[in-house]
């Protein structure tokens, strides 16, 4: 499995070729504005001075639009950004960055940075960091899309195993946050905001722990919205889901009552 802390070291080695193979000689970096700001946030970020060289980052992506450093600046500013824990600005020169050189061969690696980074914004607090699920879910949302994303394009990518469990956890996240904001409507009488939410959750998310309990309240809303007929269509299930046995068996009895004998089927006729 590939080790995700070597993995900034070893992208700014393949960085580095890139950039250096689009120009002749070393002395020859020096005679353009964009290649001389570089070459000054380069030495500021190898001396440690992350913040200055993340303003000659963003300067040389601002007055240099449409060039190719001007594109791995987005991803050098984004890089020094995760090292100060900037995970909004991180991901937003990430995204640019993929969105201006789409067909890069580091696209899987930058899809994991910005997931990475999506997934460090979904936690609060300075001390404990914890996912509280009455804050802000999209980055978990964003989370959802760029992993479909990178798990549609890129599904034998080594990178696709780092970026699994942030998966998991952003499905628990809105899972939890979903349940929350439909018990709100609920304890509200609000129930058929409620109702919608609970659905959802159902329908989108039919691993999450607490799914007996979504059905109950379900359940319940159904009943209080004057949906008596919806509640007990929903009573019905819970009971097959509770006993899967018995849901075979349901499953049977509707086949075998579906096969007409063909000496019973020529009577009729």
């Amino acid at each position: 499995m590939l080790n995700a802390k070597f993995l900034p070291i070893l992208f700014r080695w393949v960085f580095l070729v890139l950039v250096l193979a689009g120009c002749e000689t070393t002395g020859q970096l020096t005679q353009t504005p964009a290649r001389m700001l570089y070459i000054e946030a380069e030495g500021l970020e190898n001396e440690g001075m992350q913040s200055d060289a993340i303003t000659k980052y963003e300067k040389l992506a601002k007055e240099n639009p449409g060039t190719r450093l001007a594109t791995f600046a987005y991803l050098r500013t984004a890089e020094l950004q995760v090292k100060l824990e900037k995970w909004k600005e991180a991901a937003a020169n990430y995204r640019a960055f993929l969105t201006l050189n789409p067909n890069s061969h580091l696209t899987p690696y930058v899809l994991y940075r910005l997931l990475q980074s999506n997934h460090q914004r979904s936690y609060t607090g300075s001390f404990f960091p914890s996912r509280e699920i009455d804050r802000d879910m999209e980055p978990n949302r964003q989370i959802i899309l760029e992993y479909k994303r990178f798990a549609l394009l890129y599904p034998t990518s080594a990178y696709l195993e780092e970026v699994v469990p942030f998966h998991k956890s952003a499905k628990e996240t809105l899972a939890a946050s979903e349940y929350l904001v439909g018990n709100y409507y609920f304890e509200n009488k609000q129930f058929q905001a409620a109702i919608g939410r609970f659905i959802f959750l159902l329908k989108n998310y039919p691993e999450f722990p607490q799914t007996e309990d979504v059905l109950d309240q379900l359940i319940q809303a159904y009943y209080k919205n004057d949906q008596p007929e919806q509640a007990k269509e929903m009573e019905r299930a819970k009971k097959l889901r509770l006993n899967p046995a018995a849901q075979q068996s349901n499953a049977t009895k509707e086949q075998q009552s579906s096969i007409i004998p063909l000496g019973q089927g020529a009577d009729r006729s």
